[in-house]
C-alpha cells in the first residue's frame, strides 16, 4: 500500500532516496518507462533492492561485488529520468544488503553521463559546505572528490571551485554534483551543524600518545607533538594544505606541494592529506619511511579509512612483502565486505 505518490523531475532521483536515509524503515518506489525500482532503506543505508527489470534483478548467490553495484547502476539510469515517486510499506528484501546510501550515490553519480538536471537543481552560483565532521566509514572518494571535499569546510560555489582549477570544470562538476546529492555537502544556507575545527594535539591521550610515538619514528616533527599550535599556525596550515591539494590534483609543481602538506599536517593532520601525501613520498625510495609513518599517523586517526590500507598494501606491494600487503587488503574486508576492488586484489594475488 502506498503511504506517498507523486511524480519526480529529472534529477529529483538521487534526493528522494537522501530525504529518507535516516528513517528507521522504508521503501521507495521509483517508477520510469514502465519499469519499477524499489530502494528498502534503514538508518541510512540501502538494505534492499528489486527492479521489474530483468537484468536488474537481484538473485540470491549472486557475487556480493556484484549485487552491491546493481543498486547504484539502476539509480544511474534515473538521475536523468522523470516518472512516478511511491513511498510503500518495506518487506524483507530477498538478498538482503548493507550499503551506505552515500555510496550508492556516489556510484551512481560516477556512472551517470548526463549530469546537468543535477547540476541545474544544485545551482552553479549558490554556496555549499561540508555536511558536519568526518566521512561515513566504507564512502571512499575519488581524487577530485576528496579535493572539493577539503575545500568544503567553508561555503564556496562550484562557479568558485570551477575557477581553481579551470581545466578540470567538467570532472570538478561531476564530483560536486556526486558530494551533494550524496548528502556529503549542503547548502551553506541551509541549517546544519558546523564542522569543528580540527585541533592538534587531540584531547585524547590514547591518541595523543600514539601520535607521540609516530613522533618518535619519524613521522612529524617531535616539537609539534608536544605543544598546541597557534590559531594562527593552524589558519596558515590549512591554507598549506588546500593550496597543495589543488596542486597534485591539477598536476602541477609536486614537490611545492609536498613541502606544503609536509609541513601542514605536522600541525593539522587528518587522514585524507596524510594518505595523499604518502601516496606522492611512496613513489620515492629516499621517502618511503616517511609515507609509512604518515599512513600508520592516518590509521591510527581512521582505523577504518580504506584509502589508507589500500596505500600501505600498496608501499608493502613496493617492498616486495606480499604476506603484509595481503593482511592490509583483508582489513578492509573486515569492515567492508563487499569491496570488489579488494576482492579482486586479493584474488589476484592467490593466483601468484
Amino acid at each position: 500500500m502506498a503511504i506517498v505518490g507523486e511524480s519526480f523531475r529529472v534529477g529529483q532521483a538521487p534526493f528522494l532516496l537522501q530525504r529518507h536515509a535516516h528513517a528507521v524503515k522504508a521503501a521507495v518506489e521509483l517508477v520510469h518507462a514502465g519499469v519499477t525500482r524499489t530502494f528498502a532503506l534503514a538508518e541510512g543505508k540501502v538494505v534492499g533492492f528489486s527492479s521489474s527489470s530483468p537484468e536488474e534483478e537481484l538473485k540470491p548467490g549472486l557475487d556480493p561485488t556484484e549485487a552491491s553495484l546493481v543498486p547504484a547502476i539502476a539509480l544511474a539510469r534515473l538521475v536523468a529520468a522523470s516518472g512516478e515517486y511511491r513511498v510503500v510499506e518495506p518487506k524483507a528484501p530477498s538478498v538482503p544488503l548493507a550499503l551506505p546510501l552515500s555510496w550508492v550515490i556516489l556510484e551512481a553519480l560516477r556512472r551517470t553521463q548526463d549530469l546537468s538536471p543535477v547540476l541545474d537543481l544544485l545551482g552553479t552560483n549558490r554556496p555549499f559546505v561540508r555536511a558536519g565532521g568526518n566521512l561515513t566509514p566504507n564512502v571512499s572518494l575519488v581524487p577530485l572528490e576528496a579535493f572539493v571535499w577539503d575545500r568544503l569546510g567553508s561555503p564556496l560555489a562550484l562557479a568558485d571551485l570551477q575557477r581553481l582549477l579551470p581545466e578540470q570544470t567538467q570532472p570538478l562538476s561531476r564530483a560536486f554534483a556526486a558530494l551533494a546529492c550524496a548528502g556529503l555537502l549542503v547548502p551553506a544556507d541551509a541549517p546544519a551543524p558546523k564542522p569543528e575545527k580540527p585541533r592538534f594535539p587531540p584531547a585524547s591521550p590514547k591518541l595523543r600518545e600514539r601520535l607521540a610515538r609516530i613522533a618518535r619514528e619519524g613521522g612529524l616533527p617531535a616539537l609539534e607533538a608536544d605543544r598546541e599550535p597557534t590559531e594562527e599556525e593552524l589558519d596558515q596550515a590549512q591554507r598549506d594544505k588546500e593550496q597543495a591539494l589543488a596542486l597534485l590534483a591539477q598536476g602541477g609543481d609536486e614537490r611545492q606541494a609536498v613541502r606544503l602538506l609536509s609541513r601542514a599536517v605536522s600541525l593539522l593532520p587528518d587522514p585524507h592529506s596524510l594518505v595523499r601525501l604518502a601516496e606522492v613520498e611512496v613513489a620515492n625510495p629516499l621517502a618511503r619511511q616517511r609515507a609509512l609513518a604518515h599512513l600508520k599517523q592516518a590509521l591510527e586517526m581512521e582505523p577504518t579509512f580504506t584509502p589508507a590500507w589500500l596505500a600501505l598494501a600498496n608501499y608493502w606491494a613496493l617492498r616486495g612483502d606480499t604476506e603484509k600487503q595481503r593482511r592490509c587488503l583483508e582489513n578492509v574486508l573486515k569492515y567492508d565486505p563487499q569491496n570488489r576492488d579488494v576482492r579482486e586484489a586479493l584474488l589476484h594475488l592467490s593466483e601468484r
